[in-house]
This record gives C-alpha cells, sequence and structure tokens, in this order.
C-alpha cells in the first residue's frame, strides 16, 4: 500500500520559450526547452516523495499512445508505484503546451484526454494514509475527498486555475487540507477561498522564488533562504518542494525540517536543468 497517493493529470509537456512577450498574436522565435517530457504533480511530488525513500503512487490517467508510454517510462525511472495509473484505451494522454516568456512568465495550453475514477484508484486513495490534491479533473477530486476517511491526512498543491479547482472545490480544500502549498502569487487566491480564518493545525508552505519560502504551520511562522538560480524552465519546482516537505512530514519530521528538504528537491530539479 502507497503511503502517499497523489491525484492529479498525467500529463506530456511541450515546454518552450520564446523572445519577448508572446501575446497570442504574431510570429516569435522560440527555442524547445524540452520536447517532450513527462510532467504533471501528480509524477512530480510522487518522484520527490520516493527519491526520499517513502512509497508513493500517482492516481492519473494515461491513454494508449506513444505519450501514454512515456509516461509509464518515467514513472518506472523516478521508482513510484504504477498502481494508480489507469490507461484508456482508444484515448489520447493529456499534452500540455507551456509557454515561457523572456521574463520568466508563461502560458499554458492543456489537452486534457478522458479520464474516469476507477475502482482501483478509489481503493488505493482510501487506503493511503495521505492523499495529496493536485491539479486534475475536479469532479473526480471531489469524489476523491468524498471517499476518503477523516482520518486520511490531506495536503494540497494549490494551482490558480478554476478549470481544475472551481470556488466550490478550492474552498472545501481550503477547508479540508492539513497542509497546503502555494507559492506567492496564489497565496491571495487561496485566503480568498477560505472565506475565514485558516482551521487549527492547517500548515501553509509559500515558496517565494528566489526569496525563499515562507512556512506557517506547527505554531511558528519562519522564513527560509534559498540559494538564488538562474532557470528559463522552471516547471515542477513547486510539485518537487511539496514532495520534498511531504516526505518528511509523512516520517514525523518538523515543518523546518520539511521545509529544508523541500528547498533541496527543488534545487535539484532546478539545478540539473541549468547544466550546460
Amino acid at each position: 500500500m502507497a503511503s502517499v497517493v497523489v491525484a492529479g493529470f498525467a500529463t506530456i509537456d511541450y515546454v518552450v520559450q520564446v523572445e519577448g512577450d508572446f501575446t497570442g498574436r504574431g510570429t516569435r522565435l522560440m527555442r524547445e526547452a524540452a520536447w517532450p517530457r513527462a510532467g504533471g504533480a501528480a509524477l512530480y511530488a510522487s518522484a520527490a516523495l520516493a527519491l526520499a525513500g517513502v512509497e508513493a503512487a500517482p492516481l492519473t490517467w494515461i491513454g494508449d499512445d506513444a505519450d501514454g508510454d512515456a509516461y509509464l517510462a518515467a514513472c518506472r525511472a523516478a521508482g513510484v508505484a504504477l498502481t494508480g495509473v489507469a490507461r484508456r484505451d482508444g484515448a489520447p494522454s493529456t499534452r500540455c503546451l507551456l509557454i515561457y516568456n523572456a521574463d520568466g512568465t508563461y502560458g499554458c495550453l492543456l489537452r486534457a484526454g478522458p479520464a474516469a475514477l476507477t475502482a482501483l484508484q478509489g481503493r488505493l486513495a482510501a487506503t493511503a494514509p495521505w492523499l495529496v490534491v493536485a491539479a486534475g479533473p475536479p469532479d473526480i477530486l471531489s469524489r476523491l475527498l468524498d471517499e476518503v476517511s477523516p482520518a486520511t491526512r490531506v495536503a494540497w498543491i494549490v494551482k490558480d486555475d478554476p478549470a481544475c479547482f472551481p470556488p466550490a472545490l478550492a474552498a472545501r480544500l481550503a477547508r479540508r487540507a492539513d497542509v497546503v502549498f502555494c507559492n506567492a502569487g496564489e497565496r491571495e487566491w487561496l485566503e480568498a477561498k477560505r472565506a475565514g480564518a485558516a482551521p487549527d493545525g492547517q500548515g501553509v508552505f509559500e515558496t517565494r522564488g528566489a526569496a525563499g519560502v515562507r512556512v506557517e504551520a506547527g505554531g511558528e511562522t519562519f522564513d527560509l533562504a534559498v540559494a538564488p538560480l538562474t532557470v528559463t524552465d522552471a516547471t515542477g519546482a513547486g510539485d518537487t518542494f511539496a514532495g520534498g516537505a511531504l516526505a518528511v512530514l509523512v516520517s514525523g519530521g518538523s515543518p523546518r525540517e520539511a521545509a529544508l528538504a523541500g528547498v533541496a528537491a527543488a534545487g535539484k530539479l532546478l539545478r540539473r536543468r541549468s547544466a550546460p
């Protein structure tokens, strides 16, 4: 049985970098940064957990195409369990086009493949001590929350995306999650969804890019500095931070230890990307 189940889209990412700012009109020169690459929070967070020795399983969906084969290969390479990966016959896998502007901002175009919660996936989520909710089909994410027991620990990897987290689901997660991972740009959105104070005991890990990490957990608030890195493709860094931090929390570590582990995991990913 997996200690942590991470629910969300399985994507095959096509990452490009453009000169200037792509507004959706005209022509820009681009560079293929990663073409293609298996991605999605379910894989990034699970991979970081597995690397830390925690049994993790993405709960996600792929098609019976070459993209699906690539996703499975990436899961095997990362050492994550495949029990929660459902393959749909005759269906395409989810593809994501990530367009990075010169200033580091980006846009995302998603072609979602069909997804349906299987009985095996439902049992997997219901029996896991931890359920991580990441960007994915909102109806399925809501069903998973319906079916897990009150004793299940829930973590939420926030994404300010109404397609994945419509208002009702976002408000529910803001109340239910034991641990929340967000970036500085998403924090205001998160607080607006609460419609009140954070529930007692909820921990919040807020990544702030080169400005470090703010943690509000265990009755304290503190900031951690990070070594600045110059990167042009930060895809998955926040999800990897969440996986690295959760690996410590699952094992009974402190919020500070968790944040340090998350920073180390994300830094390793980014340094690997920026290596010549």
